[in-house]
């Protein structure tokens, strides 16, 4: 899977909108027991949630892969002493004490990447052999499949955010499942970056298909299902409803034996 036509427009904004959420992002950190000595973050951008756990965790080491070049570049200008690498099959580490950590990943690879994309990005997760393994991502509870909530979907038609709405359903179709509405309340805000954001892909898997898959080498350690608090936030204040439908999953997996 290539970057091309799927470059972020504004990296700086998708930047800053990721930084946000770094101390989410390290919520493996405390939760893993059985020894390892790395720390491999899988779409590392920047290298700014590896900055940030050096100085928490100074006693591991570190690694970061990403598909972009120029991301890359701006991770190695912001943490030199770390070793970053775009071509996965140059990464030196021993996946045996190795934590992989995939965090908003999961979703961008079935978002732009093709069938044998997604193939090679779950056989290099699952069938690398790494100590643990550490997802965070967006998955909905299949239960959002459910007919949409008219009292919510109205008070969305009634705010200020018709222009988004109206192109996310010409692209997702009319709103008529609560799946669909909260895949729209997911991305609304993001205008800086919409042509890109309107149409990715932020519910590509359920978190039941998710943890299907799951290889039978690993054992789920850690599982909790959410929703992030300053997007339940948002929601409130823009359209004065509550929501409770949990939209991102945090996952650990430990190799069975390991």
């Amino acid at each position: 899977m290539g970057v091309g036509e799927n470059a972020i427009a504004d990296r700086e904004i998708y930047l800053t909108r990721m930084q946000r959420s770094i101390l989410d992002k390290m919520f493996f950190i405390d939760k893993v027991f059985e020894p390892f000595d790395t720390v491999l973050d899988f779409g590392c951008a920047n290298g700014e949630l590896i900055k940030a756990l050096m100085r928490m965790c100074p006693e591991y080491s570190y690694a970061g892969y990403d598909i972009d070049p120029e991301m890359i570049a701006a991770a190695e200008k912001n943490v030199p002493q770390v070793p970053f690498w775009y071509d996965w099959d140059s990464i030196s580490v021993r996946p045996e004490s190795t934590l992989i950590n995939i965090s908003s990943t999961i979703h961008e690879v079935y978002s732009y990447g093709t069938d044998e994309d997604v193939r090679v990005f779950l056989d290099r997760v699952f069938g690398s052999g790494f100590k643990y393994i550490s997802v965070r991502d967006m998955a909905f509870e299949e239960r959002l499949e459910r007919p949409v909530d008219e009292d919510m979907l109205g008070a969305v038609r009634r705010s200020g955010y018709t222009s988004q709405l109206a192109d996310f359903e010409q692209v997702w179709g009319r709103i008529t499942t609560q799946k669909q509405l909260v895949h729209f309340l997911l991305k609304y805000k993001y205008t800086q970056n919409w042509e890109r954001e309107v149409r990715e892909n932020y519910f590509p898997v359920s978190d039941e298909q998710l943890v299907g898959m799951v290889p039978q080498d690993y054992s789920i350690v850690y599982c909790e299902r959410f929703t992030l608090p300053f997007t339940a936030w948002q929601i409130r204040r823009d359209f004065g409803f509550e929501l409770k439908d949990r939209t991102h999953i945090k996952l650990i997996l430990e190799k069975r034996g390991s």
